[in-house]
């Protein structure tokens, strides 16, 4: 069944330029659809005029409902399933089949919501929503919180989906989940058929088509803007000059000539205008980072946490040296963060048994999962002891518009928080980067901008991250987490 977006027009304020202006499109929803874009062009945005939450011009119309991921529960607290029936009700046996799918233990349903990690909370979500089998998926970041082994089951599962819309920054999973693509572009929605690589492809192809025409029309037009003047003086002098009337017929026609040539200008430079909207502009970032002689500059041995009798994972050994990025991974709740955490602050709420060798002079940043900062950009920047023009330099780089560095940073989207937040470590003189799943909901640009950075400055860094073509990328070490 069709959804049918016609002259639709949005902006959060009237003021402002659109967000979406005069979108016409059809949408089937057989097709696994990804949407993909910059930050801040209205991915999430878009999802949320399907379900209605905004006024908006123009028309939406579908004959197919719309159920969105995440969704809200009211009673976090309360068991799994009873919880999720309050929001949208739904057959238990469906609802067994579906964690069962994902995956999931049987008794899962009956915890309590709120106590369950993000990546099993993301699964029993996913596993209500896919009960509704009449209504139109639109997932939005479903990926945040899942390890490499639930993206990979995850992937397993909707392939098994007739059709939905999903919102990933996960290059490897969109090529394994969707058969078309819709682009929020700088100046209009486009739709690809095929997966993302496929899109990137098209896209990369039509990028350079428009950059040669760019410059072969940039040629075209000087060449013939100095042919039209140089034909405009020489008639202009002939006609003043000369008493003969078949030179002053020549030069009359040279100079009908010459107009002629500015017209072809003027309709190269109205050919030329209509290149290049849409070729995303990506700078590079610049990092602050410290290079000492002291190597390596962290060494663990044997070393475990642990809560009461359980630990988080199997004793682990490694050395870490100048210049060298080492990737943690391991499944959901294997202590990844935990780990990150201890290093950081060397304090631990559990058991910690092995040994930490790390200078007390070393200096270090962190980037976590979750943070709450509060305020604006430049009481934030002087708190973090950061340049302050730097900061906003690279907050630009990745992609914030400048109209946002006025919000007080606790009402910035996601995506805007986390730019803030690893912006915040880019700007920090450090021997020592610990990062704890920076790509979560930086876009696709953000990533490869990111991978070019670490591969010029080549941070000493400590990471953890489930995207396999980051990891591919940018890690000289990897240290896995088994339990």
């Amino acid at each position: 069944m069709p959804i049918t977006l016609k002259d639709v027009q949005f902006s959060f304020d009237e003021l402002e330029k659109p967000l979406f202006e005069q979108v016409n499109l059809v949408l089937d929803t057989q097709w696994r659809l990804g949407l993909v874009g910059r930050n801040g062009r209205g991915k999430t945005t878009l999802l949320k005029l399907l379900m209605n939450d905004y006024a908006y011009s123009g028309t939406i119309s579908s004959t197919t409902a719309f159920r969105y991921f995440p969704q809200k529960l009211l009673h976090p607290d309360w068991p799994v399933y009873t919880a999720i029936d309050e929001v949208m009700p739904i057959e238990q046996w469906k609802f067994e089949r579906e964690c069962q799918l994902l995956q999931l233990e049987k008794d899962i349903i009956w915890q309590p919501f709120e106590q369950l990690s993000g990546g099993e909370q993301t699964k029993v979500l996913l596993a209500a929503l896919f009960c509704d089998e009449a209504s139109y998926i639109l997932l939005d970041e479903p990926t945040n919180h899942l390890d490499a082994q639930g993206r990979a089951l995850l992937a397993t599962y909707l392939k098994t989906k007739k059709g939905y819309l999903i919102v990933s920054h996960d290059r490897h999973f969109l090529d394994e989940v969707i058969d078309h693509v819709l682009a929020i572009e700088r100046s209009q929605l486009v739709l690809y058929k095929g997966n993302f690589s496929t899109y990137r492809q098209q896209k990369a192809h039509q990028d350079h088509y428009e950059l040669a025409q760019n410059e072969r029309l940039k040629a075209e037009i000087h060449r013939l803007d100095r042919t039209a003047k140089e034909k405009a003086q020489w008639a202009a002098s002939k006609e003043a000059s000369s008493h003969d009337a078949q030179v002053r017929a020549d030069a009359a026609r040279m100079m009908k000539r010459s107009k002629a040539i500015e017209k072809r200008v003027a309709a190269q430079v109205t050919e030329k205008t209509k290149l290049l909207h849409n070729i995303e502009s990506v700078s590079d970032l610049t990092m602050n980072c410290l290079v000492r002689h002291r190597n390596p500059v962290l060494r663990v041995k044997n070393l475990t946490l642990s809560y009461g009798d359980v630990s988080l994972f199997q004793p682990i050994s490694f050395e870490l040296y100048q210049g060298e990025q080492l990737a943690i991974t391991g499944a959901n709740g294997s202590g990844k963060t935990a780990l990150l955490a201890y290093l950081f602050t060397k304090k631990s709420d559990g058991e910690v048994t092995g040994e930490v060798l790390i200078s007390p002079q070393l200096t270090m940043s962190m980037v976590k999962q979750q943070y709450e900062y509060v305020g604006t950009l430049k009481a934030f920047a002087a708190e973090q002891k950061i340049d302050y023009t730097h900061f906003l330099t690279n907050l630009r780089v990745l992609g914030m518009e400048r109209d946002v560095f006025n919000v007080p940073i606790e009402r910035m989207s996601a995506g805007q928080k986390k730019k803030v937040a690893f912006a915040k470590s880019l700007g920090q003189p450090a021997e020592l980067y610990l990062w704890d799943e920076p790509l979560n909901y930086l876009d696709i640009w953000n990533q490869q901008q990111i991978e070019k950075m670490l591969r010029h400055y080549k941070p000493t860094l400590l990471f953890v991250e489930h995207d396999p073509q980051f990891i591919d990328s940018v890690a000289t070490k990897i240290v896995e987490l088994k339990r």
